[in-house]
Order: C-alpha cells, then sequence, then structure tokens
C-alpha cells in the first residue's frame, strides 16, 4: 500500500536501491567467480569486456531516447540484468567465459544507466538536488551494507561443488532485480524529451568549461576501478575466505553510508576541508607499503578512502548537475553521455595498463596493489571542480 501510494522520487530510492542491492549481492563476487575457475587475467577482461560494452551500449541507447522514454531503458537495463545472471549458471560454455559474460553484463549496464541519468534528471528538477543525492547514496549504503556479507556465507557455506557454488547469490541477486523492475513500471512524471542524438556530438561535449568535470571523470576512474577490482581480490588471497571478503565490503559501505548521514544537509567546506580530504587519500594510500598485516592494512586504507572521497564524490555530482541546470540551452542527455564516454575512457585506459603489467610485468598478481599509492594522485583533481555554490545548491525551477 505505501508502494502504491509512493511518488516518483520515492519509487526511484527504491527501485535504485534494489539494483544496488542486487549488485551489492554479486559485485565482488562477479570478480571472484572468474578468479577462482580461470585466473587473475580473466577477472581483468571481464572487467575490461564489460565496460567498454556498457559504454557502447550507453552510446547506442542515446538513439532511442528521443522516441522513448528514459524509463524505459532502465526497467530494459533491470531487466537484462537478471537475466544475464541467470544465463551465467544456466548454460555452461561460452557464457561462462569472462569476455562473453562482461559483453552481456555490460550491455545491461549500459542500458541501464543510459535511461537512469536523465530519468533521475527530470524526477529531481523540483527538489533539492543536495539532499536528493545525500539521501539517495544514504539509502544506497544502508541496503547493500549486509548484502557483501549475505553473499560471501551464501557462498563460502555452501554445500555445491565449483561454479555451482555461487548459485544462490546469483539467484537472490534475479530476484531483487525483478523485483526493483516491478517497483519502477508504475512511475510518471514530466518527461524532457530528448533531442536528436549524435554519437560525436556527444563525445565532443557540451563545450570548454566542462573540462575540469571531464579530466575528474577520467583520472577518477584511473583509481576507483584498481581499488574496487584490487583491494577485495588482496584480502581475499591473503585470507582465503569468501566471508571475510564480503565483511570488508560491508565494511566499506557501512562507512559510505555514515560519511553521507554526516554530509545529509550539505557539505561544509569551512576552512581547507576539500584539501585536507585530497591529502587524506594520497597519504593514506601508503599505508599498503606497510608490511606487518596486510589484510589490515587493506581495511585502513579502504576505510579511510571512502570516509574522505564520498563527501567529495557528491560535491561533484551536485556540482555537475547544477551546473547543467545553469544553462538552460543544453541538452541534458548529451552532457550525461558525455560523462558516461570519460568515465568509460578512464576505466579502458587502467584496465589495459593492469592487464599489460599482469602479464609481462608483475609476477605475483597481489603486488597490483602496490600500484595504488601511485594512482591515488587522482584526487588532486577534485580541487578543480569543487566549488562554493556546492554547499548551497538549492532546487532549480528553470529549464533543465
Amino acid at each position: 500500500m505505501l508502494v502504491r501510494a509512493a511518488g516518483p522520487i520515492e519509487r526511484y530510492y527504491l527501485s535504485f536501491n534494489l539494483y544496488a542491492l542486487g549488485n551489492g549481492l554479486v559485485a565482488v563476487f562477479l570478480n571472484l567467480f572468474f578468479l577462482s575457475n580461470y585466473s587473475y587475467l580473466a577477472v581483468l577482461y571481464f572487467q575490461l569486456a564489460t565496460y567498454v560494452t556498457a559504454y557502447a551500449a550507453y552510446a547506442l541507447s542515446g538513439y532511442l531516447l528521443p522516441k522513448y522514454s528514459p524509463k524505459h531503458l532502465y526497467v530494459l537495463g533491470l531487466a537484462l540484468s537478471g537475466l544475464v545472471l541467470i544465463d551465467l549458471l544456466a548454460v555452461s560454455g561460452p557464457l561462462s567465459n569472462a569476455f562473453a559474460f562482461g559483453i552481456l553484463w555490460g550491455t545491461a549496464m549500459g542500458v541501464f544507466y543510459a535511461g537512469n541519468n536523465p530519468m533521475m534528471h527530470d524526477i529531481t528538477r523540483n527538489a533539492n538536488r543536495t539532499s536528493f543525492v545525500a539521501v539517495n547514496n544514504l539509502l544506497t549504503g544502508a541496503v547493500t551494507l549486509i548484502a557483501p556479507v549475505c553473499a560471501g556465507a551464501l557462498i563460502q557455506f555452501s554445500a555445491l561443488p565449483g561454479v555451482e557454488r555461487y548459485l544462490w547469490d546469483f539467484a537472490v541477486a534475479c530476484v531483487v532485480f525483478l523485483v526493483a523492475t516491478l517497483v519502477i513500471v508504475p512511475v510518471r512524471y514530466d518527461i524532457l524529451h530528448a533531442r536528436e542524438y549524435a554519437l560525436a556530438r556527444t563525445i565532443r561535449g557540451p563545450g570548454r568549461s566542462y573540462a575540469r568535470f571531464q579530466l575528474l571523470f577520467v583520472v577518477s576512474q584511473l583509481f576507483a576501478i584498481p581499488v574496487g577490482i584490487v583491494l577485495p581480490i588482496y584480502v581475499f588471497q591473503q585470507t582465503g575466505s569468501y566471508l571475510l571478503t564480503g565483511v570488508f565490503a560491508s565494511y566499506l559501505i557501512a562507512l559510505s553510508v555514515g560519511a553521507n548521514f554526516a554530509f545529509r544537509k550539505g557539505f561544509r567546506r569551512d576552512g581547507s576541508f576539500a584539501l585536507a580530504a585530497v591529502l587524506g587519500i594520497i597519504l593514506s594510500s601508503f599505508v599498503l607499503f606497510v608490511g606487518w598485516n596486510a589484510p589490515l592494512n587493506a581495511f585502513l586504507f579502504g576505510g579511510v578512502y571512502t570516509v574522505l572521497a564520498t563527501p567529495l564524490n557528491n560535491m561533484v555530482m551536485v556540482e555537475f548537475m547544477q551546473r547543467i541546470d545553469r544553462e538552460p540551452g543544453l541538452d541534458r542527455v548529451l552532457v550525461w553521455a558525455n560523462r558516461e564516454f570519460y568515465l568509460g575512457v578512464g576505466r579502458v585506459v587502467v584496465l589495459a595498463l593492469m592487464i599489460f603489467l599482469a602479464t609481462f610485468l608483475v609476477r605475483d598478481s597481489m603486488n597490483l596493489v602496490y600500484l595504488l599509492p601511485f594512482l591515488a594522485l587522482y584526487a588532486l583533481a577534485y580541487l578543480g571542480v569543487v566549488t562554493n555554490r556546492t554547499a548551497s545548491a538549492q532546487p532549480f525551477h528553470g529549464a533543465a
């Protein structure tokens, strides 16, 4: 009854965070699935295929937006996410290949976010976006807090052999994706119809004033992708425990929830907060070089990075959305697609680098963790994006 009476924003909160829950159940363990059954390189190939295909699907989906609403793509991406997971375990052979599955998983992801970004922008036009971003991130952290631990326990204590030990975890995620799809279907909202889409125009972007965002989007992925892949695998390889790996992922989510709660009413930057946070990210990464307790080092660095990067990323998102709204003639679909392009560039570059290192230079794959302190310098790019407007972003009532 509560869901039936909910408005677009409330239904979006529920649907998107069910999607986040489903991803929380499988994100870390898809990597371990390919690590356990193949190799570290298979994980990197899976990730590379995922992100290359995700952007291709995102870009091609742009041609559908002038005809179909963003919600149609959002729903299609949700449904595909569930079907792809079913296929992974239901069909042996080609679909369990890292490249093949990455292509399917990336397609679902790209279509989903092609719909999600403009739909989120549309339904929040008359909302306080500072509050929206903080609340949504808080909910996302809260609903996924126990997901990695539960997934780790399901896999760790599964009586099924081999690849089948992942069956229950992936099955639960499929159900969650289906429910998320059903929740969003009844949503109605005023749609800002997209202009004619052109891939070349999207890649060129909205203009020089967005160059600082584009730089941050690229370099942020040079760090976020290795952290998301390397640290959980590092913990697993050091401990041999699916459960402890799940605890590690849940621990980072818990810290993200706390950081979003602390900044839910705005992002205070009195004095030199942004500079201190940037320096904290860079300096904390060097704890990975300390040899006395490798898993604990990963917990320490992952915790500091999460606490400091969470408010910084929220500031960037609010500033980005407000910047779009301050330019009434700008097509928000083009700008969001341009953002995805630069995120994709960063992901492909760093994954190609990691594959090269793992193939030719790094004899022990665990040593990839020592790449992180050098990549942590990405955080300096935050200083070129965060502005004083972010701290007091209010609802915008003009054209988007």
